[in-house]
């Protein structure tokens, strides 16, 4: 997976295949119901970010006992993402069931976190 941001403005975008997504659902599925209340998911961040300005890291979840899912961009080029085991279910849904050219929306406080399935995306094919 590759996590897109722009420094000026926007959320970023998780980008992979779709079968990698459904991958990735499944491990986010089997923390959120596991004894870990944190997990780190990196991210590649080889080739172009175009037409976003970086690739991020990865995404740091911490499982919490209740209130909205907050998201932020912390300062080692980290996504770091606090939600309830409910919060995360959903996300885990929602991505499992992602197609090919299909995203969703993680809504959090201050930014939220784009998901999208691209088998087609040049960069898969780079170095």
């Amino acid at each position: 997976m590759r996590i897109f941001y722009n420094h000026s403005a926007g959320d970023p975008m998780l980008l992979d295949r779709e079968e990698a997504l459904h991958a990735f659902a499944t491990e986010l599925r089997e923390f959120a119901a596991g004894r870990r209340v944190s997990g780190a998911f990196s991210a590649e961040t080889d080739g172009s970010p175009d037409p976003y300005t970086a690739f991020l890291c990865g995404i740091r979840v911490q499982r919490v006992d209740g209130g909205s899912p907050e998201l932020y961009l912390a300062n080692d080029r980290w996504l770091e993402l606090q939600a309830c085991v409910a919060d995360l279910e959903k996300l885990c849904l929602n991505v499992a069931q992602l197609k090919n050219g299909d995203h969703t929306h993680l809504y959090a406080n201050p930014i939220s976190l784009i998901v999208e399935a691209d088998d087609s995306w040049p960069g898969f094919n780079e170095g």
